[in-house]
């Protein structure tokens, strides 16, 4: 197993290269020149602007530019900045416990709602719970993400004032359910019938007849040969959803207005940022790595049928 997991961590470097460069030649396609981005309709001589196309290396070819940008993120040079003039690390760093804490909130509202429901269909299938749980999920699944939120931010930030409408910036967990919930609430949909589907196929299953069959009590059943080979596809949807909610969590946070990933990710974008928005997409991309890495090895713990070598 070690060996695999050192296999999938090397097969990571080319990934982390590719979608670095990928992006950060899709950057400079924007139109515009980023330095004006940056200084807005304040006057600038010639000279000035020149300075700082030379000190962001902007007049250098694109894979020189490259190069340059990887040579600060590999050894985490500490003046590494964006055009802003600000540390990316540091922007970074005070950016994503924020977005971790709400998208790891919104995974286990996932988890949990996703699998309890799911599981409780699949069990009554073709039944009145089954029937109003797959109306439920479609209309869930049918709502653009914005719709919900600003109607769940007006009921129950604004007009019953239960949860506070927007995080402030020095934010704690209990501000986050609001929009942890509206950035899982499409997940908690797919997840409860993808649950549902995959608990009701199993129970009709030869395996699951004959632990029937040996007089197995039907909790045993459930819970060692329906649940587990049931969550195996559940898990995979589940454990690479870390990395799709921190990727949309940009509009939650400008919902709610956090202070996040997806706001730095959305300015960075908007100015035309490229050192910036590159960092930041190369993080989630290492995170998609990494949870696909975790998935892979959980398959081993719900299915003991699946060996590493």
């Amino acid at each position: 197993m070690w060996w695999y997991v050192a296999k999938r961590l090397l097969q990571a470097i080319p990934v982390f290269l590719g979608a670095t460069l990928i992006i950060f030649f899709l950057t400079k396609l924007r139109p515009g020149d980023p330095i004006l981005g940056l200084i807005g309709n304040k006057p600038v001589s010639p000279e000035v602007r020149e300075a700082l196309r030379d000190q962001f290396h902007l007049n250098d070819f694109i894979g020189l530019q490259w190069l340059y940008f990887l040579k600060d993120v590999v050894t985490f040079n500490p003046d590494f900045v964006g055009l802003d003039g600000q540390p990316v690390f540091q922007k970074i760093g005070n950016a994503l416990p924020v977005t971790g804490t709400l998208a790891l909130l919104a995974l286990a509202m996932d988890a949990v709602i996703g699998i309890v429901v799911g599981t409780i269909a699949g069990l009554r299938r073709n039944g009145w719970f089954d029937s109003v749980t797959l109306v439920i999920s479609l209309i869930l699944l049918s709502i653009p993400i914005f719709v919900v939120g600003f109607v769940l931010q007006f009921l129950f930030g604004v007009k019953w004032g239960i949860f506070a409408a927007t995080v402030p910036v020095d934010w704690n967990v209990t501000d986050l359910l609001l929009p942890a919930f509206v950035l899982a609430i499409a997940n908690i949909a797919t997840t409860t019938r993808l649950t549902r589907t995959s608990v009701a196929n199993n129970m009709s299953a030869d395996h699951v007849r004959t632990a029937r069959a040996k007089g197995l009590s039907g909790g045993v059943v459930i819970r060692n040969h329906v649940l587990r080979n049931s969550l195996v596809p559940v898990v995979t949807y589940i454990g690479i959803n870390l990395g799709s909610l921190m990727a949309g969590a940009i509009i939650t946070e400008g919902i709610f207005n956090v202070q996040g990933i997806g706001n730095l990710a959305f300015g960075a974008v908007s100015r035309g940022d490229t050192p910036l928005t590159v960092s930041v997409v190369s993080v989630m991309v290492m995170l998609y790595v990494f949870m696909s890495l975790i998935v892979d090895l959980l398959y081993a713990v719900l299915d003991p049928r699946i060996r590493y070598v």
